[in-house]
């Protein structure tokens, strides 16, 4: 699959004039979005932060002052508890919670939005019972802990770019299961995410699902030209920072192995390539930093080398084979110890976070994207062979109900959505290119059925970790969130859409 830049442009126009693409309504599809009004103060964004793609935004800030949500339209009585929903706009570093109270005052429950990451929606059930006072009284947000404003998406108008999903709504389940709408989110603008490896597996997600659907192939694109368009990058770093045409770390790569398939003329692939090149120490391992006892990360097996044999092959540049290999063997050597794989190490150090869920995915997903890229040599019968030994322990540890923990071989961590949805996605590739057996595929399917269960009524996969900004103790809590990138990872299984 291979786009112009003239197709990726009229696809993005295609797309904006057209944002339904055929999907049906939503009482089709099963589900409802009931679009909140928003007001409150008016939000001051300071000197030196953005906001992505520059959308409408809300604020609720630490002193005090309350957002108010209404609702003119009505909510029909269900059956089921209806989910209020917002998005964050914001790159979270702190403990935050938000309480959300009606507007005589009734408390409804707290947001826990720690740690979040942009485009990541929480949600909050709300009882029946206290439906009518929502519609009627509207809710208000504020700020119960935490020290920085939290900004989240919200819209002035119907015609907003901002994504539907994305904006502050009531959502109302319908007859249908959250299995069929696992393709509505994947294949629209509610799969945006944050630049560098997560909107990297919502891409190769896409891409995957491109083959065979025009649909996901006109999505790609419009999403790409998001962040690529008129031949520039543009992106919101860390802490709401703007950063324009530039790579930030190794694990920013994978995007890049995405537009090599879809855009090879496109000028920023040798902005990755010199990115690599001049994060290569002599023995040519790419890593962040310098010297010779740099961090090596399991997620560089995916970010890095993936993307590194895509452009080798596609470019026919053979020297970023040399690079791929020579950063991938780095890491089976460093942080595959058979009966554990560990997240992280220095070169010539501590090794750190031991069969870590989403660490094994990042080592797994990265050797089944890379291996079928690279060319017949001793070094890849060995990496495939390392690539089975480390598949078959994974699968040792998969419950009865197809799921993993966090931290696979410690239950006291509890079942996790995130891995288990990238180790499904790992292991049924691998499947598919005929380099793991159909084990690996019965332990996919196994955790398919179980991931069913936590999808949410419009196809968002919850149970997720948290991404790692806040350490080894936030993954071992049991906090849980919904994560959108996920959707990358189920693209790789049977999710089909109706």
């Amino acid at each position: 699959m291979q786009l112009t830049r003239r197709q990726m442009l009229a696809t993005a126009a295609f797309l904006t004039a057209v944002p339904a693409l055929g999907r049906g309504s939503e009482k089709d599809r099963g589900y409802t979005y009931h679009l909140a009004r928003v007001s409150g103060p008016s939000p001051t964004l300071p000197e030196g932060k953005y906001i992505p793609f520059d959308w409408t935004f809300s604020e609720i800030l630490a002193n005090g002052d309350t957002v108010r949500l209404t609702w003119e339209q009505k909510v029909p009585q269900h059956n089921q508890p209806i989910r209020l929903r917002i998005t964050s706009a914001t790159d979270v570093r702190e403990l935050c919670k938000l309480e959300v109270k009606t507007g005589s005052g009734q408390r409804l429950g707290e947001l826990d939005i720690r740690f979040a990451h942009y485009m990541q929606p929480f949600e909050l059930e709300i009882p029946a019972a206290s439906l009518d006072a929502v519609l009627s009284e509207g809710v208000e947000l504020s700020m119960s802990e935490g020290t920085r404003p939290f900004w989240f998406f919200s819209a002035p108008s119907d015609l907003s770019a901002i994504p539907t999903a994305f904006r502050p709504h009531l959502l109302v389940a319908g007859n249908g299961s959250g299995k069929e709408a696992v393709m509505d989110r994947l294949i629209s603008l509610d799969s945006v995410q944050t630049f560098g490896w997560m909107q990297g597996v919502v891409w190769d997600g896409l891409f995957e699902v491109g083959q065979k659907s025009r649909e996901a192939r006109q999505v790609l694109a419009r999403q790409l030209d998001l962040y690529l368009g008129n031949d520039k990058l543009m992106y919101a770093n860390l802490n709401n920072v703007k950063t324009e045409n530039k790579i930030s770390t190794v694990e920013s790569i994978l995007p890049f192995a995405i537009l090599a398939q879809t855009s090879p003329g496109h000028p920023l692939l040798q902005t990755a390539i010199d990115f690599c090149k001049n994060h290569a120490n002599s023995q040519g391992v790419v890593a962040d930093g310098s010297g010779d006892n740099r961090m090596l990360k399991t997620e560089e097996c995916y970010t890095v080398s993936y993307p590194l044999a895509v452009l080798a092959k596609t470019l026919q540049r053979p020297g970023l084979t040399e690079l791929a290999i020579n950063s991938l063997q780095a890491r089976v050597d460093l942080l595959d110890r058979g009966s554990s794989i560990y997240q992280r190490g220095q070169e010539r150090g501590e090794l750190y976070f031991a069969n870590w869920g989403r660490g094994i995915v990042w080592y797994l997903l990265g050797l089944a994207k890379t291996l079928p890229h690279l060319p017949k040599s001793d070094q890849k019968t060995a990496l495939v062979k390392s690539f089975r030994e480390a598949a078959a322990q994974a699968i040792a540890y998969q419950q009865p109900g197809g799921l993993w923990h966090c931290f696979l071989s410690e239950p006291a961590t509890g079942l996790e959505t995130s891995g288990t949805a990238g180790l499904a996605a790992a292991l049924n590739y691998g499947f598919q290119k005929a380099l793991l057996p159909d084990k690996a595929r019965q332990a996919s399917l196994r955790a398919q059925a179980g991931l069913t269960a936590y999808l949410t009524p419009d196809g968002y996969l919850t149970g997720s970790a948290q991404v790692n900004k806040g350490g080894d103790s936030l993954q071992r809590n049991g906090f849980r969130i919904i994560s959108p990138y996920t959707l990358g990872f189920l693209a790789h299984l049977d999710f089909k859409k109706r």
